[in-house]
């Protein structure tokens, strides 16, 4: 019963029945040939052979003499317990860095939207993050614009307003007409990327707010691809941070 339990214990760490008998049979019969060993545990010879090599690769047995005859012994289960704890230790390094890399152990949760009317909802569900919402990649083509001017949007700006959530606006072109009303719009602010970033006509828009970020295409079908990830995020609001700082105010 104990030898069972022995050996459920070694499966569990990646040591096969075979090699658990071998190595208990050394334990409690000390220094043996392999032919002692085949004939206590009832294998055959060759597979004892390999079964020592394969426990002496793991340093579980040694290799010695006895009476001019190769001979193995046990060595310490301590041996084990240090090579678990060195994996362990692996284990704990590897996921340290994971959690480090994809913050709090989670890998980035990427799915797609589909329709305006996903658009607007992520613009309405922002609000519940309670901080700033960045919109990079605005352009006369666009139907953002439209979006925010839609009347189901009335309540995103009424709710904005109320719980102090800026919004940050960089254009990629000049929005004509607009100017006005980004004027009259409170805690707002829109600047127009430099020249060299600048494009004639674009199909993306890409806002992020908090720990998430989304990715507009405004091909038809609409799609939007949303990322919530804090890592992310980050990464994308430090680049807007510096297109923002060479950025001239609308």
């Amino acid at each position: 019963m104990v030898d069972e339990v022995i050996t459920t214990a070694f499966e569990a760490i990646g040591i096969p029945k075979m090699q658990t008998a071998v190595y208990l049979d050394l334990l409690k019969n000390k220094k043996s040939t392999a032919v002692q060993i085949a004939k206590r545990t009832g294998m055959h010879r060759t597979n004892v052979y390999d079964t020592l090599a394969k426990l002496k690769e793991r340093n579980l047995v040694f290799l010695s003499y006895k009476e001019g005859k190769q001979a193995y012994a046990a060595l310490t289960t301590d041996l084990i317990l240090n090579q678990e704890k060195e994996k362990l230790e692996h284990l704990e390094s590897a996921m340290n860095y994971i959690n480090t890399t994809y913050v709090s152990g989670q890998t980035p949760k990427v799915y797609t939207l589909e329709g305006l009317s996903a658009v607007r909802s992520i613009m309405l569900e922002l609000l519940e993050k309670k901080s700033t919402i960045w919109i990079y990649g605005l352009a006369e083509n666009e139907n953002m614009i439209n979006t925010l001017n839609a009347k189901v949007m009335h309540a995103f700006q009424i709710e904005r307003t109320k719980k102090m959530v800026n919004l940050k606006m960089l254009f990629y072109k000049a929005p004509a007409g607009e100017k006005s009303l980004l004027g009259k719009l409170k805690f707002t602010e829109a600047r127009l990327l430099p020249k060299t970033q600048q494009s004639k006509s674009s199909q993306i828009t890409q806002i992020v707010c908090g720990d998430s970020v989304y990715i507009t295409l405004w091909i038809d079908p609409i799609h939007t691809i949303v990322i919530e990830n804090d890592l992310i995020a980050k990464e994308y609001l430090d680049f807007y941070s510096l297109l923002w700082d060479y950025s001239k105010k609308i």
